[in-house]
């Protein structure tokens, strides 16, 4: 069975709306069926490395080597496969779509499905760090009085705004440090928002069948898990229920409202992984 990723740099990253994107493809088959929120967050840590690591370096004589460790890998996720498909009766002919955005940890994905295609998708670190402070700034009914506090806290102060930033810079750095492997491709998701030349790079990557048919679907794919959404409460949160009008969407550049103060700070802070990702040239934005 065919099996292919999608890892994204980090939240807010546009996992959802690409995952809406690839739903659209005959020959694909989500976790679960028919939707794009499945995560399969299989290398959240580095843990199960340490359970080998502790069993084969504590196996007295049996002389564990590489080779052993590359198969153990591979049948772990072969194993994780097969619980998904019980679990989900997924169809046997279909290419089994699996996404996170959990970024670390991406040589585990490679050891535990090398014959997958693993797409990384970046997104321009403004627009991301205003989706997630916008999402992380959410209310629910559960939340308890210092959790709201804690939150409207952290928005007016900045701190959200700052702390976010800092993580976008960082998983950046984590897409420099990644080795070339023929299985790795990285792309924008800004290159794969409504562009057809972008689609059509992702499809003949993860080797699916091309046309325009299927393009014109992809194309046409449902916007899902936008941070833009009210529901009756006036609480703001993403957009889960899949909306075919995407003319009132904003995918980018909306980190142009901002003032000088939230320019500087992130300048200080991320400009230079901004560049290195291929976002800017410069520092004059």
């Amino acid at each position: 069975m065919k099996i292919i990723l999608l890892i994204g740099q980090r939240v807010r990253s546009g996992t959802n709306f690409i995952a809406s994107t690839l739903g659209q493809h005959p020959d694909i088959v989500m976790v679960p069926e028919s939707t794009t929120l499945g995560e399969f967050n299989l290398f959240r840590s580095n843990e199960i490395k340490h359970v080998y690591n502790q069993i084969s370096g504590a196996s007295f004589g049996l002389n564990f080597n590489q080779e052993d460790e590359a198969l153990f890998f591979k049948k772990y996720g072969e194993m994780w496969i097969e619980v998904l498909c019980e679990k989900y009766n997924l169809p046997k002919d279909k290419v089994i779509f699996i996404k996170s955005p959990i970024l670390s940890n991406v040589e585990l994905w490679l050891k535990a499905f090398p014959n997958a295609k693993i797409l990384i998708v970046t997104r321009d670190g403004r627009d991301n760090v205003i989706s997630s402070v916008k999402t992380s700034n959410d209310f629910r009914s559960w939340h308890s009085f210092w959790l709201k506090f804690k939150k409207r806290a952290n928005y007016f102060s900045g701190r959200s705004f700052i702390n976010h930033t800092k993580d976008w810079r960082d998983t950046a750095r984590q897409v420099f440090r990644l080795s070339p492997h023929n299985n790795l491709k990285v792309m924008k998701y800004e290159e794969l928002n409504n562009s057809k030349k972008g689609v059509e790079d992702m499809l003949r990557f993860y080797g699916l069948k091309i046309n325009e048919n299927i393009l014109e679907r992809c194309l046409k794919a449902p916007v899902v898990g936008s941070s833009v959404g009210v529901n009756s409460n006036g609480i703001r949160k993403p957009n889960w229920k899949p909306d075919q009008e995407k003319s009132k969407f904003v995918f980018s550049n909306k980190w142009v409202f901002w003032g000088m103060g939230k320019r500087m700070v992130f300048k200080m802070l991320a400009g230079k992984e901004l560049k290195e990702l291929g976002y800017e040239t410069d520092n004059k934005w």
